[in-house]
């Protein structure tokens, strides 16, 4: 009896298994493996690539990506304001005088169609930049193209593309372009740094009036020094923009020279001398985000003045134009020398914390006080076993490096920089800690 029991219930068991394969609409475990697909692209995008690779295999190109920009090859705008999106790539060819390339895309209905491709210069494409630079409204391409990978001279192309046609409406060698305002009359300015080592060093400053023309030029800028090792542009003072050159002296020592353009003339409101000289290149910055870029500076702690500068755990001191011909104090930090972490300080703070004497870099670091020597915060390095017995009592995990572990204790509040590289960025306060 129990054993027909048992045959009609697995009997029914075996039933509903089987109608399961039946019915509409069931899913059922499977190899996971199977179930994989290549995700898809919108079918724009898809179509955009498709287009673009059927291109570049008729010609034996190979996209690239200008040096200048991480996220893209590929720049899709309607370049002319007609309505119509274009696209813009770069590509290379093997076994050609001309190397680099470009190609215009079109968007017609669902479809891309090339509609031109142009030689560019050089072996390298540095850089790529959309933008309306004769005031007419449509995207120019303003391209900076190299021969080597080293920041030597460049040369550059703007184009100017409507109605299918592309056209070079500027080129120059050029170090540095930078795309601006200078004057401030609201129409955008193109100017050139130019610079050889030893031979000569320009600024030219191009607006477009029916052409480019040379709105004004510096010619007479000191050319002995080794390299610009940072140049931007951007409000210099309130209300003032300007360009500020980071010049490499030799490995190490460096000054700053800061350009301003008053009446459409180029002026060197901050010459690169003395005043901007210091021992340990250091970029110049908005430091402190209040829209102005400042001059960094190396400063030695109070107590240090006399010490072998290659033992100074020297701060970074930052100062802004004050518009006439001088600067003004704006923060300052200290940066460890090799970059595993940076403390800011509050600017009221300047000149009344200072480090420890005693201080080791790569070692241990003491911030104290300059009236009482008391100790605010501390840096030290310590082996993964000194760590797991400090870790615990009031020190933090600052960064690593190697081996070592860089803790801090201390009344800073942090402010972690960097995306987890071991990095923060701290604002001190005077809370002391316990010795």
């Amino acid at each position: 009896m129990k054993l027909n029991m048992r045959m009609r219930v697995l009997g029914g068991l075996a039933a509903a298994a089987l109608s399961l394969f039946a019915l509409p609409g069931c899913t059922f475990i499977s190899d996971p493996v199977s179930q994989m697909r290549v995700p898809q692209l919108p079918a724009d995008k898809a179509s955009l690539m498709a287009a673009i690779n059927s291109s570049l295999k008729a010609l034996d190109g190979t996209l690239t990506r200008p040096a200048n920009d991480d996220n893209s090859s590929i720049f899709t705008e309607d370049l002319d304001r007609d309505g119509v999106m274009e696209t813009l790539v770069f590509y290379q060819t093997k076994n050609e005088a001309v190397v680099n390339h470009g190609m215009i895309l079109e968007k017609q209905g669902d479809a891309w169609v090339k509609k031109l491709t142009f030689d560019g210069v050089g072996n390298i494409l540095d850089s790529v930049d959309l933008q309306d630079v004769t005031g007419d409204g449509k995207l120019n391409i303003i391209a900076g193209y190299s021969r080597t990978e080293d920041k030597g001279v460049k040369g550059m192309v703007v184009y100017s593309y409507s109605g299918g046609v592309l056209e070079e409406i500027l080129t120059k060698p050029y170090t540095k372009y930078i795309i601006d305002d200078l004057n401030e009359d609201g129409i955008a300015d193109i100017t050139v740094v130019y610079f050889k080592r030893n031979e000569f060093a320009t600024i030219t400053t191009y607006q477009y009036n029916d052409s480019f023309k040379v709105l004004d030029q510096l010619d007479d800028l000191d050319p002995y020094f080794n390299s610009y090792y940072n140049i931007v542009s951007g409000k210099v003072a309130a209300n003032k923009e300007g360009i500020v050159l980071d010049s490499a002296v030799d490995s190490h020592s460096a000054y700053t020279t800061v350009v301003v353009m008053e009446n459409n003339k180029l002026r060197v409101a901050i010459p690169g001398n003395d005043l901007t000289f210091k021992d340990r290149k250091i970029v110049s910055e908005d430091i402190d985000s209040d829209g102005i870029i400042e001059i960094g500076m190396l400063v030695p702690p109070k107590g240090w003045e006399y010490f072998d500068p290659e033992t100074i755990p020297y701060f970074n001191s930052y100062y802004k134009w004050d518009g006439k011909d001088g600067l003004t104090f704006s923060t300052q930090l200290y940066n460890d020398p090799l970059d595993r972490f940076t403390i800011n300080f509050a600017p009221e703070w300047q000149e009344r914390v200072t480090v420890d004497t005693k201080s080791v870099q790569n070692k241990s670091l003491k911030f104290i006080m300059t009236d009482t020597g008391e100790t605010v915060a501390e840096v030290t390095f310590f082996s993964p076993a000194e760590w797991d017995n400090v870790k615990n009592n009031g020190w933090k995990l600052l960064g690593r490096d190697l081996d070592k572990m860089i803790g801090y204790r201390g009344g800073l509040e942090q402010n972690t920089i960097g995306g987890g590289d071991g990095r923060i960025q701290s604002t001190i306060e005077r809370k002391g800690i316990n010795e």
